[in-house]
């Protein structure tokens, strides 16, 4: 049944990632970096390890929203393969081991980066195999040094996928070297050789020719407090359910009972194989943030915020699902640990009615932007429209569009011409101003999002009695 919930977990993330819209993120990555082979160059928005896939799947099938976004469902492998051997790792019932599973997973926060054409899920299910090969070594007679190196190249990999999990791949490997020089002494030389080397090698061919050319202003996107980081991972991880009378009490009441049953742990000194794990990750966490507080008093770095905060959800179900685990000391723990467990079931069952397949919650104005594209082809071959002009929502996925699926409309520009432009796409919602003083009449409004078309009247009469008008439909 978990490889199951892993199968159908990877055939959602496919299914996504062929029908969903591009956006914004997604398109200028292509057309600003991959088009113009600039894939290594530093910048927000160029994820390298992500960029640098695109470009070689791009070339290698043929440029369209599917392969664009292949490097994040290899992400989305990857995680998923992690969490499932995670899960496995507990060494409990598989109830529990499923409850853990469709948390990690069906997050709809997590899920929207397993999919989107960004480094997130590469950068995500790099370090959650980084945790996975020491955990796996520690629990068996593998070798710690040599699981210890593979981390390290793992964690490298993600830093190259996304810069923003630079200072959790540290605190990772420190946690994972701290470990290994308390199991195996006196071997500090060879241990920091197995922990830093692999992952500075990666890093540094991959990602060498950026740090060497970074500049200011870049990485500035953040919080101001460690309340604002937490805060946005909770509302983005609930975000959209029609039980929405649930979400005020999903999260406090899985912390309110975890806490009640660490508590009975320690009092009754009851432990578990599992338990280094959920101490792992704990200890990681905390870590994690007393790096960006010290990076933020130092060098005025801003805290984690939203998709660069990404990663501490899954930290949080490791400990959260460690704890599950540990068999109960008493009959009152019995009780207990079955509140903490019904706790964790209903967060999976939300996180499952928050799935959706035609949008992300991060670049929701853009879900009808394919659909979008189909009428504006379907104008250029009825009505010879080839001047196009956007508001900056829509131009980027429009234009990728244009380069995927090629046309006679020229590039679309922000600028509307009132002597040349003959659609123009606009959110009149956030810019309702752009439509003022132009004789332009609305002719189509999209089913999902605020995009509407605006044409000159005679051109929008013709769309209402042609075919154009059924292209969507």
């Amino acid at each position: 049944m978990l490889f199951g919930a892993a199968a159908f977990a990877m055939a959602w993330a496919v299914t996504r990632a062929a029908v969903q819209s591009i956006t914004i993120d997604e398109a200028v990555t292509y057309n600003i970096f991959v088009l113009n082979h600039r894939y290594l160059w530093y910048a927000a928005n160029n994820h390298i390890l992500n960029s640098t896939l695109m470009y070689g799947f791009t070339k290698l099938f043929g440029l369209s929203q599917f392969t664009a976004r292949i490097p994040a469902l290899i992400g989305a492998a990857l995680y998923i393969s992690a969490a499932y051997r995670l899960c496995r790792l507990l060494r409990t019932s598989l109830f529990v081991e499923l409850t853990v599973f469709m948390c990690l997973v069906f997050n709809p926060f997590i899920f929207d980066y397993l999919v989107a054409a960004r480094g997130y899920g590469l950068a995500l299910g790099f370090l959650m195999w980084a945790i996975v090969f020491f955990a796996e070594a520690y629990t068996s007679e593998r070798s710690l040094f040599m699981a210890c190196a593979i981390s390290s190249a793992c964690a490298g990999m993600s830093v190259n996928a996304n810069f923003s999990f630079a200072l959790v791949n540290l605190a990772t490997m420190i946690v994972i070297i701290v470990s290994v020089e308390h199991l195996r002494p006196h071997h500090t030389f060879r241990l920091l050789a197995a922990g830093v080397l692999p992952g500075a090698v990666v890093v540094v061919a991959l990602s060498g020719y950026a740090l060497l050319h970074r500049h200011p202003g870049e990485l500035i996107y953040g919080a101001s407090s460690v309340a604002e980081t937490f805060g946005g991972i909770v509302e983005s991880s609930l975000f959209r359910n029609r039980f929405v009378w649930l979400k005020p009490f999903v999260f406090p009441v899985v912390g309110f009972t975890g806490f009640v049953w660490l508590g009975n742990l320690v009092r009754r000194r009851a432990t578990a194989p599992s338990a280094f794990l959920g101490l792992g990750a704990a200890v990681i966490v905390v870590l994690t943030i007393a790096l960006h507080l010290a990076a933020q008093t130092l060098f005025h770095l801003r805290l984690p915020k939203d998709r660069t905060a990404l990663y501490f959800f899954p930290l949080f179900m490791i400990a959260a699902g460690a704890l599950a685990a540990i068999p109960p000391p008493s009959r009152t723990g019995r009780y207990v640990r079955a509140s903490f467990i019904g706790a964790l079931v209903v967060m999976a069952a939300y996180f499952l009615f928050c799935l959706r397949l035609t949008y992300f919650k991060e670049w929701y104005w853009d879900a009808d932007v394919q659909k979008t594209y189909e009428i504006l082809s379907c104008l250029n071959r009825e009505h010879q429209v080839t001047h196009v002009a956007s508001t900056w929502e829509y131009r980027g996925p429009l234009n990728f569009y244009q380069l995927a699926r090629p046309t006679s409309i020229l590039e679309i520009d922000e600028r509307f011409d009132p002597q040349q432009t003959q659609v123009y796409v606009v959110d009149p919602f956030h810019s309702p101003e752009v439509l003022e003083g132009k004789d332009l009449k609305i002719f189509y409004r999209a089913p999902a999002t605020d995009l509407v078309l605006a044409a000159n009247p005679q051109l929008a009469d013709a769309y209402a009695e042609g075919p154009c008008i059924n292209t969507v439909r």
